[in-house]
């Protein structure tokens, strides 16, 4: 049976072609997952693991060593001093930071000192140009930020480390910037550790001690380990440089990839996709050889032979398929990842890793995947009879057992599902939602067989009018009932959950524009924590800011610390805004939290007395559910409170135009950053929340939409699949269609828009099931906020129907095409 499987897809190789199509689209998807999770993974040890790149062994205070209610041992630069007096270290050297401030002519950045050694590795720095620093005024920098500073070697810059006055340093070398995350934020700068120990302070801290040997490093781990045990330093972990990373990477993602969980959802949902379109394939093509397969049971085939025959074919194609799947996954990751050094030359750590588990996972699938679809149509072909399969071959309609008891459990599965979902919505329990909706979408996919046919059939006579193309068109739409449920299903999978998630997005989109619309009562602030700045250059800066285009008011404020007594006894220690009651009132979007003279409105609190007392002043307390850093007082009023100037810092307060889109809001940030000198990440305020929250959302929407788009095009080889088995059983009839005077381009039309029906009804349906699915997701997610903003963009789902129905007309074209050329003669005279 070999050989006649082998024989049937040389025979019939253009109706598998969807078929491999489909598979191999499924399976790169899930190559593609796994490469990102082995590529995410080594991207992390190349970027957490810098310091570590060159390192055999790694030594630093463990947690999960520490004994209950015992402090973690501090490591200082003697423990590294006793760990290179070991004979068989040829380098150790300690990893610690200290925060300081850079101050350059221009400006000051934060930066972290590190000790370095150049007979002990540099630190783990890597120099570029100069030399090592030796004298107690001499530094090393990183050369990402020496260059945003605009120092090079032999510059003096002063430091300070906050607890001491700035000194001078000279730069003497400048040093490889470092791709770790966690430390690539500030410069990274070393000194001689003599000198890092005087900057640091007393008792500086050491976090890890790298350690290199010639020899064996199972015998220097045992070595090292009996040096921390001696020194009754139990809690120190000595493991190897791979060890230590993969435990940053474990701790970093909480021990599982949630992004490689989220893309495995999506791959499931494309197999499952791909399944249906592979089971419905291997139906119509097991159907169509009905008279092939009783021939060679006449012949003396066995039932099982025939089976056999059929699953060898699926395991070729599967086989097939699936490499090709997992080469194209592999060329589009080494792409995606060329395209990322390209595109950002920072994370040129960033790298492609392939496992085998990661290349034989998705073969073994998609494998399984074909052969188990292509079971069932397999079973149907073994049960014929030799005499009664030279009939025509009728497809399984829902009279049977197994279409009542798929329509009975469907109904059960519906039911219990939607009394879920509707409780979770209801009550705002997203897990109970989130399970009603895996339980109740299976449900109506089982029942799919009682509602697509009729709807597709029902459409049809309405679009067909008294075009005859259109009238065949409806009919043969829903000849076989069973494929073009199938093939809708695939179909009506991706746009429901496409347009949950479109639904799902701007309802929570609006939803929480809304709750921080309630919440802050500002669009935008501007805070000077790190510098004194006079009324004079805030009179200066608002006038600047007046100018910008989307700006309609502004005003200055003071806030410090007082303590404040709320008459329970305790005093709390609060901060408290100062502003002009008239320039506050322009910018604030509630006139209720503007105060009067002797009241404070209080933002972080609800004290339960109508009065405060801050110092020898009370004041009347006015409450409000709006959030501001302090709690908002007249000039008049702070002015008696007599706060110390030294703990006091000043701002700007500012309303922006509310026709100012949520994508423009960045630039006008950007714009008061240079204004103001103020980095835009400390620009806060009710718009820069909702600008976020929207544009974090949109780009969610979409990459679960590019990702959900996957099952949407298998979902169309699909529709294009069954519309070419569908010709190939109707050629004869065509062929008479075609002789009784129907032109050819009437004949792609009743393909086109059979196609259309197809598609267009189950994207139709797809889209009214992903509304409800949407609506009631958002509300079991968002409704512990407050009050539900329910917006749907109907826009969007307009452009999904559209591009289905489209999508649907343009897989007609190649069949519709090979229909036509096909002669009436030629047709007619085929078997």
């Amino acid at each position: 049976m070999l050989h006649v499987a082998l024989s049937n897809i040389k025979t019939y190789a253009r109706r598998y072609i969807a078929v491999i199509l489909a598979v191999a689209i499924g399976t790169a998807f899930l190559a593609a997952t796994l490469s990102v999770n082995s590529s995410t993974q080594a991207t992390l040890k190349n970027s957490l693991g810098d310091a570590y790149k060159n390192a055999d062994l790694v030594a630093y205070p463990d947690w999960d060593l520490a004994s209950e209610g015992q402090d973690l041992t501090a490591l200082s630069l003697k423990d590294v001093k006793e760990v290179q007096n070991l004979s068989a270290v040829t380098t150790a050297y300690g990893l610690g930071y200290v925060d300081g401030l850079l101050r350059t002519a221009d400006d000051s950045y934060g930066v972290s000192m590190q000790p370095v050694d150049p007979d002990q590795g540099l630190g783990g720095m890597e120099l570029l140009e100069g030399r090592a620093p030796q004298g107690s005024n001499e530094i090393i920098i990183d050369a990402a930020h020496a260059k945003d500073m605009g120092t090079s070697i032999g510059d003096v810059v002063a430091l300070e480390n906050g607890a001491a006055s700035a000194e001078n340093y000279t730069i003497v070398g400048i040093q490889r910037s470092t791709t770790n995350p966690r430390t690539s934020a500030y410069a990274l700068a070393g000194m001689s550790e003599q000198a890092w120990k005087h900057f640091a302070g007393e008792q500086p801290l050491i976090s890890e001690i790298v350690i290199n040997t010639d020899g064996s490093e199972a015998a220097l781990q045992e070595q090292l380990e009996k040096l921390f045990a001696d020194k009754k330093m139990t809690d120190i972990a000595v493991m190897s440089a791979d060890e230590k990373v993969l435990n940053e990477v474990a701790q970093l993602t909480g021990g599982t990839d949630q992004l490689s969980v989220i893309l495995l959802v999506f791959a499931l949902i494309a197999l499952v996709v791909t399944g249906l379109v592979v089971v419905n394939t291997f139906a119509v093509v097991i159907a169509q050889r009905t008279r092939e397969l009783a021939l060679l049971r006449i012949l003396g085939a066995k039932r099982k032979q025939i089976r056999s025959s059929v699953l060898i074919e699926a395991l070729v194609i599967g086989i097939l398929a699936s490499i090709l799947g997992v080469l194209l996954a592999v060329v589009l990751m080494f792409g995606l990842i060329q395209l990322l050094h390209v595109l950002v030359p920072e994370m040129s750590y960033a790298t492609l890793a392939l496992t085998p588990q990661g290349l034989a996972i998705p073969i073994l699938v998609g494998v399984l995947m074909t052969v188990i679809a292509a079971s069932l149509p397999a079973r149907r072909a073994m049960k014929l009879a030799p005499l009664a399969a030279l009939r025509p071959f009728d497809a399984a309609s829902v009279k049977n057992r197994a279409g009542k008891a798929r329509i009975i459990f469907g109904i059960l599965f519906l039911l219990a599902g939607a009394s879920l979902l509707a409780y979770g919505a209801f009550k705002g329990d997203l897990i109970i939602a989130f399970l009603g909706g895996l339980v109740s979408f299976p449900g109506i996919l089982m029942l799919a067989s009682l509602f697509v046919p009729s709807s597709v059939s029902g459409i049809g006579k309405a679009v067909a009018g008294k075009s005859t193309a259109g009238k065949l068109a409806a009919l043969n739409a829903v000849r076989n009932p069973g494929r073009t449920t199938a093939t809708a299903t695939a179909l009506l999978i991706g746009v429901t959950l496409v347009s949950m998630i479109m639904v799902g997005g701007q309802t929570a989109k609006a939803s929480l524009n809304n709750a921080v619309a309630a919440e802050f009562p500002v669009d935008m602030m501007v805070s000077f924590y790190d510098r004194k700045v006079s009324d004079s250059e805030i009179k200066s800066m608002l006038e600047k800011i007046g100018e910008v285009e989307g700006i309609t008011a502004g005003s200055s404020f003071t806030s410090a610390y007082a303590d404040v007594d709320m008459g329970t006894g305790e005093m709390y220690n609060s901060e408290i805004m100062s502003v002009d009651p008239e320039g506050f009132a322009e910018v604030a979007l509630d006139p209720d939290i503007v105060p009067a003279d002797g009241e404070i409105v209080y933002v972080l609190s609800n004290p339960e007395n109508p009065t405060v007392k801050i110092g020898d002043q009370t004041l009347k307390v006015k409450k409000t559910e709006a959030m501001l850093s302090g709690n908002i007082v007249t000039e008049q009023t702070f002015d008696k409170l007599e706060v110390e100037e030294a703990n006091q810092y000043t701002g700007i307060l500012l309303k922006v135009d509310s026709d100012v889109r949520a994508s423009a809001v960045n630039d006008l940030v950007t714009k008061i950053s240079a204004i103001t000198g103020v980095e835009s990440s400390m620009i806060n305020g009710g718009l820069v929340m909702k600008s976020m929250f929207s544009q974090i959302i949109d780009v969610l929407l979409m990459i679960v939409s590019a990702l959900l788009a996957v099952a949407v095009l298998i979902a169309l080889i699909g529709v294009a699949n069954t519309l070419s088995l569908s010709i190939l059983e109707r050629t004869r009839e065509n062929s008479l269609l075609r002789a009784l005077g129907l032109k050819k381009k009437q004949l792609r039309g009743m393909l086109a828009t059979e196609a259309v029906l197809i598609g267009g009804v189950a994207a139709l349906l797809g889209l009214v099931l992903g509304v409800v699915y949407g609506l009631l997701g958002a509300r079991s997610a968002l409704a512990s906020m407050g009050e539900m903003t329910y917006e749907i963009p109907w826009l969007q789902l307009a452009l999904v129907l559209l591009i289905s129905i489209v999508a649907a007309l343009l897989a007609s074209v190649t069949p519709g095409r090979r229909a036509a050329k096909l002669s009436p003669v030629e047709g007619l005279a085929v078997e």
